[in-house]
């Protein structure tokens, strides 16, 4: 099956760009969007993320893969070359771009005539978990959500850590995939504070009528299969969540950058989320 692929670029709100892979099979019209949502130090085109949105789009989904406008990645696909952004970007400006994409894709994007009154659905990996929990929230026109390996809270440091990050207005790091240096500034943790109940999953999920699938690698070591029990304890299969632990899982599925193609685990991972997109995007 043929699916067309259109690499764009809409501004955010603050002017910046937000790179978008826009998603769907050329010979009928998309059953609903999906938003594929990257997490930290993630873009649109790492690892399995273009496999996974190309399955999505065979599935009969118009799906927009965005790179968020604060992650770091200027103009040269996949180069972090502007970590300046990188080290102000926070929860509340991924939720603001994520907003103004999914705006976009049903309002303004080249198949919004064809997604007119159709179900909106979001695949967060990591960190973006939140960020498509609290969307999903918010607002109703979401339907469906599936987080892999998913965070369940919004600050995710010990005491030690955030008394020196204060101390030093930035917290330093180096990407192991890259050898660079990269920081984020305390401005993070001050969005993180001023937004608590805003930013508290564990009331948001409760709140939420979007059906939600919760992925989780079994040998996840960036983010513990604890932190999926924890999402899944606001909501029960009755109430549209369902908690699957992936065996052998890590925290991508296996999946590495560059793409060296798929494996056992992250075809499960697929399986699933195209049958949960199937069972809550359908008008």
């Amino acid at each position: 099956m043929s699916v067309q692929l259109h690499q764009l670029q809409v501004e955010s709100e603050a002017g910046l760009p937000i790179r978008v892979d826009l998603r769907c099979r050329a010979e009928w019209a998309p059953l609903g969007g999906i938003v594929v949502c990257h997490g930290f130090k993630g873009f649109k085109d790492w690892g399995f993320f273009p496999h996974v949105s190309q399955r999505l789009a065979e599935a009969g989904y118009a799906v927009a893969t965005v790179d968020f406008s604060h992650n770091g990645i200027g103009d040269q696909p996949g180069e972090f070359t502007r970590l300046d952004l990188f080290a102000q970007n926070n929860f509340s400006r991924e939720l603001r771009d994520f907003e103004f994409v999914r705006s976009w894709l049903f309002e303004r994007s080249p198949l919004a005539v064809d997604l007119d009154g159709k179900p909106c659905g979001v695949l967060a990996h990591s960190r973006a978990a939140l960020t498509a929990l609290v969307a999903a929230a918010e607002n109703p026109a979401i339907a469906a959500v599936v987080s892999w390996n998913g965070i369940s809270k919004a600050i995710r440091f010990t005491d030690r850590q955030l008394e020196q990050w204060e101390q030093d207005g930035e917290l330093e790091f180096t990407n192991a995939r890259t050898g660079q240096r990269m920081s984020i500034d305390w401005q993070f943790i001050v969005d993180c504070m001023e937004n608590r109940e805003r930013f508290d999953l564990a009331a948001q999920v409760k709140r939420m009528r979007a059906a939600h699938l919760i992925l989780h690698g079994s040998e996840d070591m960036a983010v513990d299969p604890t932190e999926a029990e924890e999402l899944r304890a606001g909501r029960g299969p009755d109430e549209g969540c369902e908690l699957r632990i992936i065996a052998g899982g890590s925290h991508t599925f296996g999946a590495v950058h560059p793409f060296a193609g798929s494996t056992e685990q992250l075809d499960e991972a697929i399986e699933l989320s195209v049958q949960w997109f199937g069972r809550h995007l359908h008008e």
